[in-house]
């Protein structure tokens, strides 16, 4: 297994690292990582545009035409490019949220020499232990696109992957996972519950109520044994 997981990484970075590192001559790449953890999944979506498309994607980021990525800019090709992504969970749609936006200047856009690497995460909350089904899809396409989408080999003990299915363009991965309570957390359960103060027996009321009648009884006879009734003169 620990084999099986080796292979895995490698043939990730493999596969990435080719298109991502070189030029590319024509096209947009899109290539997509997705990393399972216990509460959060995160995702990272690199970009790569081709010579030959290079000024289309200039456009849609400088929309203004100074040359210059500003703040502004980025928060509105950030939201377009968000709306299209998704992550589910057993069918329910999961909130999505961006942590970084990062990309090389634009003027090196021109020369397919730059990348845009977006970076965001969907929260899991605490899941219930046991099987998940997880789907992450990537369907921004501004132009024609080249997509490529694999899941890292969790780090946390609390996740397994026990499948692993793309769609044909690898625009969508998904991930069927199996959840179990981390160490930690089943250990201060544990510890929870030895503390927990102990029920004692409920008392039978009538049991006591009939006790206490035959105690009256008896002491009211032994009392008149001892002090016999005084006979009036």
């Amino acid at each position: 297994m620990k084999n099986l997981s080796t292979i895995a990484v490698v043939f990730v970075t493999l596969v990435l690292a080719t298109p991502l590192h070189a030029h590319r001559a024509a096209g947009l790449l899109q290539a997509s990582l997705v990393e399972v953890l216990p509460t959060q999944i995160g995702v990272q979506v690199t970009l790569v545009a081709g010579l030959d498309i290079a000024p289309k994607i200039f456009a849609l980021l400088d929309t203004d035409g100074d040359g210059e990525l500003s703040e502004i800019e980025s928060v509105i090709w950030s939201e377009l490019f968000m709306a299209r992504q998704s992550v589910t969970v057993d069918g329910k749609s999961v909130p999505l949220k961006l942590k970084d936006l990062r990309t090389s200047p634009l003027a090196e856009l021109t020369n397919g020499h730059t990348e845009i690497v977006v970076h965001f995460t969907a929260d899991l909350g605490r899941l219930a232990c046991g099987p998940r089904t997880i789907v992450c899809a990537n369907r921004y396409e501004p132009i024609p696109c080249a997509y490529q989408i694999n899941g890292l080999v969790p780090k946390s003990p609390g996740v397994r992957i026990t499948s692993h299915r793309r769609d044909e363009r690898e625009k969508e991965l998904t991930l069927a996972a199996e959840f179990a309570m981390p160490t930690a957390l089943a250990t201060q359960t544990a510890e929870t519950t030895n503390h927990l103060p102990k029920h004692r027996p409920a008392m039978n009321i009538p049991l006591l109520i009939g006790l206490s009648m035959v105690g009256t009884t008896v002491a009211t006879i032994v009392g008149r044994r001892r002090w016999p009734a005084r006979e009036e003169p």
